[in-house]
């Protein structure tokens, strides 16, 4: 499932790259207690080291929806050979003020599991059909504890409401995993490739040491886990692209 044994086809000049605040290389800087644009975002290194130019349009925030609209402009304005997709963090996430305020109630996702993977498998038939190559990126762990305290924002009334819908701060992170195995599915059923990076922080003694603070961005450490996970792959499967 997670490494294809077929190589990334030559001729790969330019690389369209859409995801959220992950692949931005967003971190949580620690002293200045503020979300930044880390110099070494696995998407910025790597676009160092890939003769193929790299177009970066992750951004902060975005979901699989803004993704397909996104694909459609770009696939125009770019003519990409290969696009890296990588969505799910904030498409699995909740809207936690919400919950908060009435636990009772029934919430959903921003995206619900299933319209996520119609999303997904949506653009990259798309770009199958046009002879592009589609890659997928599954989701890093998140640390749900710590998750729970960020949103949760050290108000014990707003905690006690979330945990009453929640029932277990486990849920967290199972939940998000759902979201990353449904990309793994759809590499699987489409017979494309993903980057295993979820595997790659699980197979740290403590993969928390790799997450900042707010428990779902990958920190400095995690993003130069994420690019080596990157170029372990392209060795394997596409190494003319290497510089």
């Amino acid at each position: 499932m997670y490494g294809r044994s077929i190589p990334i086809r030559g001729g790969v000049q330019s690389i369209l790259v859409m995801g959220d605040s992950v692949a931005k290389g967003v971190v949580f800087h620690p002293e200045k207690q503020r979300y930044i644009f880390s110099k070494n975002g696995f998407i910025r290194r790597l676009g160092e080291k890939l003769k193929a130019s790299v177009h970066d349009f992750s951004k902060f925030g975005t979901t699989a929806s803004y993704g397909e609209t996104l694909l459609k402009e770009k696939l125009s304005d770019l003519n990409p050979d290969l696009v890296l997709i990588e969505y799910g963090g904030n498409d699995c996430d909740y809207k936690w003020d919400e919950v908060a305020l009435d636990p009772t109630a029934l919430h959903l996702p921003h995206t619900p599991v299933r319209e996520y993977g119609q999303k997904l498998r949506q653009m990259i038939e798309s770009l199958l059909t046009l002879g592009k190559i589609p890659v997928l990126m599954n989701l890093p762990p998140l640390n749900a504890a710590s998750y729970f305290r960020w949103f949760t924002k050290n108000d014990p009334q707003r905690a006690h409401n979330i945990l009453k819908w929640l029932r277990d701060v486990s849920k967290i992170y199972w939940w998000q995993e759902k979201y990353s195995y449904a990309a793994e599915q759809i590499a699987d059923s489409l017979g494309i490739h993903i980057i295993n990076v979820r595997s790659a922080f699980l197979r740290q003694n403590d993969y928390r040491e790799f997450i900042c603070e707010d428990g779902i961005h990958p920190n400095e450490k995690g993003q130069a886990l994420i690019e080596q996970e990157f170029l372990t792959y392209i060795d394997r499967h596409a190494s003319y692209l290497m510089v």
